[in-house]
């Protein structure tokens, strides 16, 4: 259709539009932005068949194409190749080589690019990789790239880029990394497979999770992102930064972000032309209680479309120069904070031993707990239930995810290993334990509890996913790809609003669109 010539943004419009992108990403619209708004909106509108603004909002409320069409216009893709040299050449020189001494023992790195539009940066911190780690011993390195626009993210994984993304970039570089097609630069594939991009908002209470990827962290970058959310957001996120980095761990931010009283809880590193955060050494590895309250969890679902998280990301092995094939998506749709699994938690328990009055308004207020975001307090809680009632599994697994999520894979794996001493048939247990040990590299380990979790439940897909990521990682591609073409035959029999067992809320429909991302991504490598 033909774009309408500038609908109006009325008075009314105007404010439903700044609330919904406030309260759904961050996005900060004041009047004197108001222009700028209307215009990103009518773009918008001329790629919908919507024939008003209005008709517009309707759709994006109610989470249709509209509100991907409004998130392309409205968020800012201006990168290139290893933009802001300085921040660069602190990265070369002196950030990771620290990093590669602390990582010696364990020769592992994790790496999130928050905010990483159509791809220059996480695939210039790849190409920074490739050139300072050893060749021997390999490393295993883990870079995950996210954004909230789809657009942006589907021009990332295809890697195919004109000229003005190389204005930063030396020619012999770009030679030795892209290879030239009718006049466009296509990365090198060795590069590609050490990035996993993913679908996340950093405005939601999503991250740091296990399940996604985003915690035990060593390097966040996040330039130029925060400068279009609001105060609170702005906060909000710094908090989550800091809860997903590992002590030590390193934050870069752009040089247009808010002052340094949001990063206050970080040290402050003057290297040469740039300033970058990190967490103390000595910090805990969660904060015991964060500043920042988090979001309403069942409010903010009401408020917003489902939301879709990253996978838990490749992590490619480094020796002597060459990729091997990276880790897949693994548990490719644990789409939501433990706070969106409420309902399966209370299904969980339900199946349980009957309890006592007690345990039940226990378990209840956890669940209220979780829902809420408070995690200290429910794992306060869940500390009293256990003690007192040392076989309520559901509780022990809840406290085994919290723990997972902050990294602490010990408390994590014990608490596993506890369940399986009271009932061996845990597919829950299992499942989580499998996470774990992927977490930690340890992809046989995974795999074998993986494997249990479908021998126990023929029917649980998020075991079947679990497998095909392991076989994957381990270059044995017939096994995973049989492993994935089950998960998505299982789920193309189930109705596609049904919720998954195993990923906290998760629609089957949702889920197959992964899983089937996931079996085209084996064949490909096959």
């Amino acid at each position: 259709m033909t774009m309408p010539l500038q609908a109006d943004l009325n008075d009314d419009l105007y404010v439903r539009y700044r609330d919904l992108l406030l309260a759904r990403c961050g996005l900060d619209y004041p009047e004197q932005k108001r222009i700028d708004l209307a215009h990103g909106l009518n773009l918008a509108l001329g790629a919908t068949q919507h024939q008003s603004l209005a008709e517009l909002y309707d759709d994006a409320l109610a989470g249709g194409a509209a509100w991907e069409a409004i998130v392309a216009q409205l968020t800012i893709g201006e990168t290139y190749f290893f933009r802001n040299s300085a921040q660069f050449d602190a990265l070369r020189e002196q950030i990771v080589p620290e990093l590669l001494g602390r990582r010696a023992t364990t020769r592992t790195l994790r790496i999130w690019s928050a905010g990483c539009a159509t791809g220059e940066e996480p695939y210039s911190l790849a190409i920074l990789l490739s050139e300072l780690l050893p060749n021997v011993p390999p490393w295993s390195v883990s870079i995950l790239a996210t954004d909230l626009n789809q657009a942006f993210l589907a021009r990332a994984r295809e890697a195919l880029y004109g000229n003005w993304s190389f204005r930063e970039t030396p020619n012999a570089l770009r030679d030795r990394f892209w290879t030239e097609e009718q006049g466009r630069w296509r990365l090198i594939s060795a590069i590609r497979r050490m990035v996993t991009f993913a679908h996340l908002n950093l405005a939601e209470p999503c991250y740091p999770l296990i399940v996604n990827g985003t915690s035990a962290l060593d390097l966040i970058v996040c330039r130029n992102v925060t400068i279009y959310f609001d105060a609170a957001t702005t906060r909000q996120v710094a908090q989550r930064f800091y809860d997903a980095l590992t002590p030590g761990g390193w934050l870069i931010v752009g040089h247009a972000e808010p002052q340094a009283s949001v990063y206050h809880q970080f040290e402050v590193h003057n290297f040469p032309n740039t300033v970058i955060y990190r967490k103390p050494l000595d910090a805990p590895i969660f904060s015991a209680a964060p500043n920042g309250q988090p979001l309403n969890a069942s409010a903010h679902r009401a408020a917003k479309p489902t939301a879709q998280l990253a996978p838990i990301f490749a992590e490619t092995q480094l020796d002597h120069g060459s990729v091997e094939p990276p880790r897949a998506p693994m548990p490719a749709s644990e789409r939501r904070s433990i706070c969106a699994g409420a309902q399966e938690l209370r299904l969980a328990s339900s199946a349980l031993e009957p309890a006592t009055p007690s345990q039940a308004d226990q378990w209840l207020t956890i669940v209220q707990l979780l829902e809420q975001g408070d995690l200290v307090g429910a794992e306060s809680l869940l500390n009293s239930l256990l003690a007192a009632h040392p076989s309520h599994e559901a509780a022990r697994l809840a406290l085994g995810r919290l723990y997972a999520d902050r990294a602490n894979w010990v408390a994590a794996r014990q608490h596993c290993m506890l369940i399986l001493e009271q009932n061996p048939l845990s597919v829950a247990a299992q499942y989580l334990l499998g996470q774990i040990h992927e977490h930690q590299g340890q992809i046989n380990a995974a795999l074998a509890a993986y494997r249990r979790t479908v021998f126990l439940d023929p029917q649980f897909v998020p075991g079947m996913l679990g497998m095909a990521s392991a076989w994957r990682q381990l270059g044995r591609y017939p096994e995973a790809q049989r492993a994935a073409r089950n998960a998505v035959r299982y789920l193309s029999g189930m109705p596609a609003t049904a919720i998954v067992t195993g990923y906290h809320g998760a629609l089957a429909g949702e889920l197959l669109t992964l899983a089937e991302q996931q079996l085209a991504d084996i064949v490909r490598l096959k």
